[in-house]
């Protein structure tokens, strides 16, 4: 039997109880309700008294070497999570045999995803509005952290030192073609710099009893690293670098009016 299956990335958040609660609420009273007539019909054609028996959910916590399960985010002690968790997995099933299946995966160093699954082809047509009704609830808590993960912002922010340094040395005279020659280290830091950023702001942030966590702090030195180096060689760059003979926009000036 043929199997249609959906999958979305879900919107960059901050993950705690109260997030889990309404998709909870979205995935047990609002996808039924949604059903209902395909439900009625299916339960009258099996026998059953309620569509409850053909539904399963389930909480997955992983925190280190330990899976936490549970049936509701009730259930858990607090409304953060333990420093250790890395994933977060939330389990929807209506089967007879398979009706739908509905995944949420939110994973510490990774885009928090949905897989929808139906070997119905009527349910197959209602799959994006499910999966648009669970990502309006992650908007609620969501955070703008993906911006640092998009390509473009991270090639601006990769070119953008090394661009202005360029920019400030073409109109105050130095060396340009020596200032091109030494930006290499520059470079390179304005590289550990974009790469370092989306690991101190990722797309799932799990919340923690404490504001700051130490797993992150080795993160913050290597950025704060990567900053004061690259402060110093541009200062070192513009302190050292001798004066152009013929400055470059004199030199272009220069070129044009020949040309003309």
């Amino acid at each position: 039997m043929e199997t249609y299956t959906l999958e979305r990335v879900f919107p960059s958040c901050t993950l705690n109880r109260e997030l889990l609660s309404g998709l909870e609420r979205r995935l047990l009273q609002g996808i039924p309700r949604l059903l209902h007539n395909g439900l009625q019909k299916l339960v009258k054609g099996l026998g059953l008294e309620s569509y409850k028996k053909l539904e399963h959910y389930q909480l997955y916590l992983d925190i280190g070497e330990d899976i936490k399960t549970y049936a509701a985010a009730s259930e858990m002690a607090h409304s953060y999570f333990d420093a250790k968790t890395h994933q977060v997995r939330l389990s929807y099933r209506l089967s007879a045999p398979r009706v739908l299946e509905v995944d949420i995966l939110f994973r510490k160093d990774g885009q928090p995803r949905i897989t929808l699954s139906t070997q119905s082809p009527q349910i197959e047509m209602l799959l994006p509005k499910i999966a648009d009704g669970l990502s309006a609830v992650i908007e609620t808590q969501g955070t703008r952290h993906r911006l640092l993960h998009h390509g473009l912002l991270q090639a601006i922010a990769l070119l953008l030192p090394p661009l202005a340094v360029l920019c400030y040395g073409l109109f105050s005279g130095v060396d340009f073609f020596l200032l091109c020659s030494s930006m290499g280290w520059l470079c390179l830091f304005s590289l550990g710099i974009t790469m370092l950023l989306p690991h101190l702001f990722p797309w799932v942030v799990f919340e923690s009893r404490r504001r700051f966590q130490l797993a992150r702090l080795p993160l913050l030195l290597k950025f704060s690293l990567f900053t004061v180096a690259a402060a110093c060689y541009v200062g070192l760059l513009l302190l050292n670098l001798p004066q152009s003979s013929e400055p470059v926009l004199a030199m272009l000036a220069g070129l044009l009016g020949a040309a003309a």
